[in-house]
């Protein structure tokens, strides 16, 4: 159960007056010292994510490593302001206006290497909750077999992504790794004869040779708005963050239909089910036919700990309630971590990202065109070959790359 933090209090001979009991404890140095230590823990951890979150009594410091959040640091309500405005002096945030959301950037260098964060803070109840985001352009590869991909699925994107035009589109939740799929895709097409630029809200990566724009929409710069200015300013490659509304998505596959090539997300579970979000978005069947290259779903998955990995046996059992055959078993290598201390106990450490990916045939192309369900056209993908989540998920199982619980995870997706 999620409880609130355990604050052990400071025993004092007699009780402090009243309006000092209100204000922190901490002297400035030590408040620097106490935060420093925070993002020190969090980068030695590998974590993605810094929650900072206040409650009436007690403050808390969570961090997300390998998708799971863990508390690392806590204490008494009053010492938070204080903790608060030292984050956000350091993302050049306004500490004068608590009311209203703001969004910045903040770079440190930790054992003498560069981290970038995209700060959000949000006005609470009984405070600003601020959540850092590590932002590591290092994990962008070239190599899209580093991500996860086997290699008929990178060389399929590779193609996709390599012609002169269409469209590409990445689905998933959020934080499934779907830009740094797409980013990972451009560093191969960032090249001296390529014009290439993103529209993004915000901007992730910083990579040179790219030209990246965030959008603003108080200056009337949406997606649409920008993607539009974008035409004119002779692109090859675009890459728009996401495509959440109609106009977007129809001035993005006019621009994938006159020569241009689009990279772009969408928040749909699969890639069948893209195109289901497509048709409510309006988008003609024709145009889908036509401009999509390929979609591709996507998840991420913790891996297995390499320094505490054991191998296991699966019971007939859970075997059968995966629906793996005996005949199958026998060629896999299930594994498990023990729990070490390089992954504090959870066996696992890292992620890797399992990968669903649709090309679309005549017959598919077909199919859409006339308006086939959801379900026929999963049934028709799958028959020529497609690779589901699920699939992708117990092949890294039986690889010894994840384990078999956490591919199970995608057993109910055929």
């Amino acid at each position: 159960m999620n409880q609130p933090p355990q604050i052990t209090p400071k025993v004092s001979a007699s009780p402090p007056p009243i309006k000092d009991a209100l204000q922190s404890d901490k002297t400035g140095s030590e408040n620097i010292a106490f935060c420093d230590s925070i993002f020190a823990k969090a980068f030695k951890a590998g974590a993605s994510d810094i929650h900072f979150e206040p409650f009436e009594q007690a403050f808390r410091v969570r961090m997300r490593v390998d998708g799971v959040l863990s508390q690392i640091a806590a204490g008494p309500a009053a010492e938070y302001p204080q903790l608060s405005s030292r984050v956000k002096v350091l993302s050049e945030l306004d500490i004068a206006e608590r009311r209203r959301p703001q969004e910045g950037r903040l770079k440190l260098v930790i054992d003498n290497r560069s981290i970038d964060y995209r700060v959000s803070s949000v006005p609470t109840r009984f405070g600003e909750k601020i959540v850092l985001r590590i932002v590591d352009a290092t994990g962008l590869k070239a190599d899209l077999t580093k991500l996860g991909m086997n290699p008929k699925e990178a060389q399929l994107m590779a193609q996709a992504t390599g012609q002169q035009y269409g469209m590409c589109l990445v689905t998933g939740p959020t934080g499934s790794g779907k830009t740094t799929t797409l980013y990972s895709a451009l560093n191969r097409l960032n090249q001296m004869d390529r014009n290439i630029s993103t529209i993004e809200d915000p901007v992730e990566f910083d990579v040179f040779g790219i030209t990246q724009i965030n959008v603003k929409r108080e200056l009337n710069m949406d997606f649409a708005q920008v993607l539009r200015l974008l035409l004119r300013q002779d692109p090859d490659v675009i890459l728009v963050g996401e495509i959440r509304d109609t106009e977007t998505a129809k001035t993005s596959f006019q621009a994938a239909m006159t020569g241009h090539m689009v990279l772009s997300t969408l928040h749909t579970n699969d890639t069948v089910s893209a195109i289901a979000r497509l048709r409510d978005m309006e988008i003609e069947p024709f145009l889908i036919t036509a401009g999509l290259n390929v979609i591709v779903a996507q998840r991420l998955v913790r891996r297995i700990c390499q320094h505490c990995k054991a191998p296991v046996t699966i019971s007939a059992a859970q075997l059968k309630s995966l629906g793996i055959s005996e005949e199958q078993a026998a060629k896999a290598s299930f594994h498990r971590g023990r729990g070490c201390v390089k992954c504090n106990g959870s066996g696992c450490r890292g992620r890797v990202a399992i990968f669903e990916m649709l090309t679309l045939s005549s017959k598919l192309r077909d199919m859409i065109f006339e308006n086939a369900s959801v379900e026929a056209l999963r049934k028709q993908a799958i028959k020529e070959g497609m690779r589901t989540l699920r699939v992708s998920a117990l092949s890294k199982a039986f690889q010894g790359m994840i384990t078999l619980e956490e591919a199970a995870l995608f057993s109910g997706r055929t």
